[in-house]
């Protein structure tokens, strides 16, 4: 029964942890699901910020500014910290949001990064350069007189040029030039010449706020947790459920099964009480009637010895049918509080002159936790006790002792063992202990264990045999459920 529950537990336990693997396996892929999320909004913003730079790059001076700006826009955003664009000596000459998480952490420019400020991205590009000279052009003025003057002329480039030119008069002209593209002045202030002009490579980065990812790991985790948990529940519910059904099945055919015993016990003793009247009487009457002969003086000493035998086989017959009476009679055990340690007192005093026939002591030990009750018909359990202890004196050798022992059995139950230290019984021989009119005494009638038996039915126990560690024979009552 032990190895049993054992092995139910392990079950249990073993189909748990499966589950719960399971569930962490389920988290595990949820969790690289919203890492994945976070990692493509990044990529999102990255990808909208570089095109912006490639595709703006061309809108003139104020270019710089309008990025400012977008920038400013991103980190408006709910997960967007900050922002910052780098040139690729390591110099941070745009930037926007909570600055100061890029004091430290960007350097070596790693592609991806989580930390405890949150998801950090690096992404490079390059820029080629827009600002590679002014135009150059004559012009030719008109006026009246000798004079210097200034026009202005267009290159046959994409940007604007300046041009200087000589007029004939005094006054101004226009006139075309030869530059290449349309940049920034020749003599545009140091200022002016903003970083993208002079192209080269550059590097964006990103912090991500992780808020929202940490609160979807831990609600991916909490989930999974009280899956697990609930899981553990149903497995619990359903086992106690499976083992309620087994025992309420069990007690239901143990109940019909002693309904036919009971029924079967009553046929057998009103049949017994019949037979036990039909044959008293007669058994009476010869006894009486030999006793009477035995008292006239005419008998010989040979027919006093016939007569004497005839009572003594009368009163055995008796002996006899009333065993047979008290083991056909049914039990209906009304159950108590017994102390058992006066009990067994009792039982010392009526078997007293039995014990010191053979020099016995006759021992009791209680190793039971304090407030343990043992529960069951008083008079009935004397009767099983009687019983024992008298095949206990019997079979122990002189000088020794019977023990009388109330333990702590499998579970919350208690066991009664009566011991001796006499030759035990043969193997071949013990399956048949129990069964009526089967003996190992020339003296037995084989019913005592019978009605040990019986007794032990009828309070919902067990009882049996056991070869004892130190040589002899334990004879045990188990509660079947604990009180």
């Amino acid at each position: 029964m032990f190895a049993k529950r054992i092995t139910g537990v392990v079950l249990l336990l073993a189909t748990w942890s499966a589950f719960g693997l399971w569930q962490y396996q389920r988290f595990r892929y949820e969790r690289t699901l919203i890492e994945e999320s976070t990692r493509q909004s990044a990529d999102s913003v990255m990808t909208a910020l570089l095109g912006g730079i490639r595709s703006h790059r061309r809108l003139g001076r104020f270019f710089e500014q309008q990025l400012e700006g977008m920038l400013e826009e991103l980190t408006l955003s709910q997960n967007v910290r900050v922002v910052a664009v780098f040139s690729d000596d390591g110099k941070r000459f745009l930037q926007a949001g909570e600055i100061e998480l890029l004091e430290s952490g960007m350097s070596g420019f790693a592609s991806e990064q989580w930390d405890e400020t949150g998801f950090r991205v690096m992404a490079s590009f390059e820029i080629e350069s827009t600002a590679e000279g002014p135009g150059m052009g004559p012009g030719a003025g008109s006026g009246a007189g000798p004079g210097a003057g200034t026009g202005m002329g267009a290159g046959s480039g994409t940007g604007m040029g300046m041009g200087m030119g000589d007029g004939a008069g005094a006054g101004r002209g226009m006139g075309y030039g030869t530059g290449r593209g349309l940049g920034w002045r020749q003599d545009a202030p140091p200022e002016e010449v903003r970083t993208f002009a002079t192209g080269g490579r550059f590097h964006a980065a990103l912090v991500l706020d992780r808020a929202r990812h940490d609160q979807l790991v831990r609600r991916a985790a909490w989930t999974s947790f009280s899956v697990v948990l609930a899981g553990g529940l149903v497995l619990i519910s359903i086992t106690a459920a499976w083992r309620a059904s087994v025992r309420l099945v069990t007690a239901r055919g143990r109940a019909r099964v002693l309904e036919v015993e009971t029924q079967h016990w009553r046929d057998l003793s009103q049949a017994a009480a019949g037979l036990a009247h039909e044959t008293r009487n007669p058994l009476g009457l010869i006894r009486g009637w030999t006793q009477r002969l035995a008292c006239r003086q005419t008998e010989t000493a040979e027919q006093e010895r016939y007569v004497q035998a005839v009572i003594e086989e009368c009163d055995r017959v008796t002996a006899r049918i009333n065993q047979f009476l008290a083991f056909a009679r049914p039990c209906d055990p009304h159950c108590t509080d017994v102390d058992l340690a006066e009990l067994v007192g009792e039982l010392q005093a009526i078997l007293q002159p039995d014990l010191e026939a053979k020099r016995l002591q006759c021992q009791f030990e209680q190793q039971v936790p304090p407030g343990k009750r043992l529960r069951a018909d008083r008079e009935l359990l004397r009767q099983v006790l009687f019983n024992l202890v008298q095949n206990a004196i019997e079979f122990a050798p002189e000088g020794d002792a019977v023990t009388i022992r109330l333990a702590q059995g499998c579970g919350n139950r208690l066991r009664i063992e009566v011991m001796d230290r006499g030759p035990g019984v043969e193997p071949s021989a013990q399956a048949s202990l129990f069964v009526p009119y089967f003996t190992t005494r020339s003296e037995g009638t084989g019913l005592g264990l019978a009605i040990v038996r019986r007794i032990a039915s009828a309070h919902g126990w067990t009882t049996g045999y056991a070869p004892r560690t130190s040589g002899g024979a334990v004879f045990w009552l188990d509660e079947i459920h604990g009180s």
